[in-house]
């Protein structure tokens, strides 16, 4: 999967290690210790993913998250953080942060989680997701796909989809079958016991759009 990062640390061993990790993948690698560097990275399309340092001199990272956020709905955003604090983390997400890193790196961590959200990535700048049908709204599609997402190659029904991103089972509903005529989500019938005419459907993003 080709994936381009950019990370931003005030700390340069750090970076160093991460653009090493990179290499070992064959994943393009920006780094910088300047966050004004890393916003013009997502200004110009240059990242797919960003890393941020949560503990920075100049700036927060928070700030740095929101900031990137406002320029781009697309960018996946990773948090660089030795922190686990429950709090912390869903300030950080509602900035527009996606998930987290944990310091100090290690290598398998950091490929599964980077090969976990260039996927997400991927999903965020397909075209399906641009080019919508009378009715379908970009932001809430994109809700719909990072639940999805989540669940990390589990299956999901629509009400269970429903739950999750707070829509109504109709409209989730809606949404999931645009997805699946744009060919980025799988859809899987089920057929319980005592309805053999009724299946229940099950979603999960589709496997064709791994590469």
């Amino acid at each position: 999967m080709t994936v381009s990062l950019g990370a931003i640390d005030d700390d340069t061993s750090i970076l160093y290690t991460l653009e090493a990790m990179a290499e070992s993948q064959g994943w393009k690698m920006h780094t910088s210790t300047n966050w004004q560097e890393a916003l013009d990275w997502v200004r110009r399309k240059e990242v797919d993913i960003l890393l941020v340092d949560y503990h920075m001199p100049e700036i927060s990272g928070r700030e740095v998250i929101k900031k990137s956020r406002a320029l781009s709905k697309d960018v996946v955003i990773l948090v660089l953080t030795i922190e686990e604090n429950p709090e912390i983390a869903r300030e950080l997400i509602l900035a527009g942060a996606d998930d987290f890193v944990l310091k100090p790196l290690r290598l398998a961590d950091f490929t599964s989680r980077i090969a976990l959200h260039a996927r997400l990535a991927q999903y965020r700048r397909m075209p399906g997701v641009e080019s919508l049908g009378k009715g379908i709204n970009p932001e809430t599609l994109r809700v719909v796909i990072d639940a999805l997402h989540c669940k990390k190659g589990e299956k999901s029904t629509a009400r269970e989809v429903a739950k999750v991103t707070g829509l109504s089972y109709q409209t989730a509903h809606r949404y999931l079958e645009h997805l699946v005529a744009s060919g980025i989500t799988a859809r899987e019938p089920v057929y319980r016991e005592g309805h053999p005419g009724r299946p229940m459907f099950l979603y999960s993003l589709s496997e064709n759009h791994d590469s």
